[in-house]
């Protein structure tokens, strides 16, 4: 809860920036990009967040991990989590960035649970009806999960829609159990 919070400051503070010199999408490109680096390369985020190795040697691994994501903005951004040593909370802070984008922007982002792969067309269907509904656009990830038998479950923040055959199921055999006690 801690590190949220204290990702959620440092991320505000990046989009805040970023929004002053027109450089969102830069930030939010480079954060995607150092995030996806700092995660298949174990060893990168050892020597980061590593306090014996000097924090200039580190800087120097963050410029030539950034490449073509390197603007002075975000490269001083990233720089002052190696001081702080605060790298560990990269991923929290892009997810908090990403909040931020997504609300200045009017997007809800919503996570769909699918029975099974869901066809293009079946995706636009469902993102154009979650775009009607919430009134707003909607950044949309979809990932299967067989154990729903058939349906879907939408989640939105802290909302849940279980239109999942799972969940069908158990209503009725709740149902079922509730008539065979009286």
């Amino acid at each position: 809860m801690k590190d949220t919070v204290i990702a959620r400051k440092y991320a505000e503070a990046l989009f805040r920036s970023a929004t002053a010199k027109n450089q969102v999408r830069a930030c939010q490109q480079g954060l995607e990009e150092i995030t996806r680096v700092v995660r298949a390369k174990e060893s990168i985020r050892r020597i980061l967040i590593q306090p014996f190795i000097s924090p200039a040697e580190k800087q120097k691994l963050v410029h030539s991990a950034l490449g073509e994501y390197a603007t002075p903005l975000f490269e001083r951004f990233l720089n002052m989590l190696v001081e702080k040593r605060r790298f560990e909370l990269l991923p929290v802070i892009a997810d908090q960035f990403q909040e931020a984008v997504d609300q200045a922007q009017n997007v809800a982002a919503v996570q769909v649970r699918a029975a099974m792969p869901m066809s293009e067309t079946q995706r636009k269907s469902l993102q154009s009806r979650l775009e009607t509904w919430l009134h707003s656009k909607v950044r949309m990830t979809v990932a299967v999960d067989a154990d729903l038998i058939g349906g879907v479950v939408i989640r939105l923040g802290d909302r849940e829609l279980d239109h999942s055959i799972k969940r069908q199921l158990k209503s009725l055999q709740d149902t079922f159990r509730r008539e065979e006690a009286t």
